[in-house]
């Protein structure tokens, strides 16, 4: 792989991961104005989008990182040695992933136990 191939595909996977994280947020925020503004009580179509969008946030999310991951382990000694190589090499992507995993869980649980409730 031709480093500006491993550059291109890590712009890429960079958006994919923002896109995925935006639109699960702004599907929680949908349905946490359903939960809100509704007419209360349990409705089964809003706990399988609850469950339905933690598991896209986490699962997308963390398949987007792992490549980050794999992307990043595969840069050249040339770029590994610059200033950005550096502080990208630096960086926990792990704990990232950990933590983000964390968050959209509490949310979606949030939200779960909202729709149950």
């Amino acid at each position: 792989m031709t480093p500006d191939h491993r550059l291109q595909l890590q712009i890429a996977r960079t958006g994919d991961y923002n896109g995925i994280m935006r639109t699960t947020i702004f599907t929680f925020l949908g349905v946490a104005a359903l939960i809100h503004f509704g007419p209360g009580g349990f409705s089964l179509t809003l706990a399988i989008l609850v469950i339905a969008t933690t598991a896209y946030g986490v699962l997308a999310g963390g398949v987007a990182l792992d490549d980050i991951i794999a992307l990043r382990d595969d840069m050249d000694d040339e770029t590994r040695a610059s200033a950005y190589g550096q502080i990208v090499s630096d960086r926990n992507i792990p704990t990232l992933k950990m933590i983000s995993t964390a968050l959209l869980a509490l949310i979606g649980l949030a939200e779960l136990l909202a729709v149950l409730m």
